[in-house]
């Protein structure tokens, strides 16, 4: 599978149907289509995603959050394998690019990569902007990653800056 620069490891992290491509009938690694740019899409295998055959809404809010060279940027996200958004897609930008989506960790997983002391303190420090606004209780907040809140993580491939988006079901 093709390595993309605004998404690290999309074989354990896209989500990925059992229908098969609507361009070539093919069954395996296909990406849900709700997603795409255009509707009636069911699904889109890698293959044909590769191909350029669909590509990803970027909605113009997310559009607007890059500068220097944003046509190349987001003609780069566009087709790069979507994110299994809840809510609402909130891809992240550092340092004027849009941001590498690392993966969803619930609490084991966030407390294996970073270490366990001080660990919702650490969390909280990496909430997005968007998103720490939103919190109320922190503690609660973390209770609920990996039930009915998903953590998804960016890091950014310029300065290392690693961001969190928190969305609830």
């Amino acid at each position: 599978m093709k390595k993309y620069k605004y998404f690290a490891d999309v074989e354990q992290y896209a989500f990925f149907t059992k229908t098969p491509c609507q361009f070539c009938g093919n069954e395996s690694n296909c990406l849900e289509g709700i997603y795409f740019d255009r509707e009636n899409i069911e699904s889109v295998c890698m293959s044909c995603f590769e191909k350029m055959k669909a590509c990803v809404e970027v909605p113009s809010y997310i559009r607007r959050r890059v500068n220097i060279d944003s046509a190349t940027k987001i003609e780069q996200l566009k087709y790069t394998p979507p994110i299994p958004w809840v809510q609402y897609n909130d891809w992240q930008v550092c340092c004027d690019d849009f941001m590498t989506y690392i993966g969803e960790y619930d609490q084991d997983a966030f407390s294996n990569k970073y270490g366990v002391e001080g660990t919702v303190e650490l969390f909280e420090s990496m909430l997005s902007k968007d998103t720490h606004v939103k919190v109320d209780d922190i503690n609660v907040l973390w209770e609920d990653i990996g039930y009915n809140t998903v953590a998804y993580f960016f890091m950014c491939s310029h300065c290392g800056k690693t961001l969190i988006v928190c969305q609830s079901y």
